[in-house]
């Protein structure tokens, strides 16, 4: 069964294994401004201490296309808030735009930020039990169940905010979150 921790209290060692969800990226390397600001100050502060043992953070792809994906919705969403950009269109109007290219830049440099401070992995999709995938469906999306997944094959704890991954789960993985 799925154990969950609380971020404020769990104590890191060298030997654990993590893979920290796109929402955990988004609080350390976004700037959202002042949304969630003691949630953003404990992440923050677990990733320091998950830095000074030196203990393992996975990354891959996928978490990567979502941090960069809701980025740039946020600034889209903020770009809109601009009376001559109501209505326009993301893709036709919003990508060729200055913000979009400034946001672009600002991604870049996180993405490297995150890069290297992380280890790459792949998705292991060829190996990964689907079985399991679906059956998580009727409690997160796609993604979240799929990293429950090779959470669970791998061994890995997760960090998340996302409480759907602690809904109901029936897999036998390690959550170590804020929103307990």
């Amino acid at each position: 069964m799925t154990k969950v921790h609380d971020i404020s209290t769990y104590q890191p060692k060298s030997s654990d294994v993590f893979f920290f969800d796109n929402n955990v990226w988004m609080f350390l390397f976004c700037p959202i401004a002042n949304a969630k600001k003691e949630q953003q100050k404990k992440y923050s502060d677990f990733f320091k201490l998950v830095n000074m043992v030196s203990a393992c953070i996975w990354i891959n792809s996928l978490v990567l296309s979502e941090f960069c994906n809701a980025w740039l919705r946020i600034e889209y969403k903020n770009w809109l808030k601009n009376p001559k950009n109501v209505n326009k269109d993301y893709k036709k109007d919003f990508v060729k735009s200055d913000a979009y290219i400034e946001t672009i830049k600002e991604i870049k440099f996180a993405l490297n930020q995150i890069r290297n401070q992380t280890e790459k992995t792949t998705d292991e999709f060829n190996s990964i039990n689907f079985d399991n995938v679906l059956s998580e469906l009727e409690n997160c999306d796609f993604n979240d169940s799929y990293y429950l997944e090779l959470a669970r094959q791998k061994k890995w704890i997760i960090v998340t905010d996302d409480s759907d991954f602690f809904k109901n789960n029936k897999l036998d993985v390690e959550i170590i979150s804020a929103k307990i």
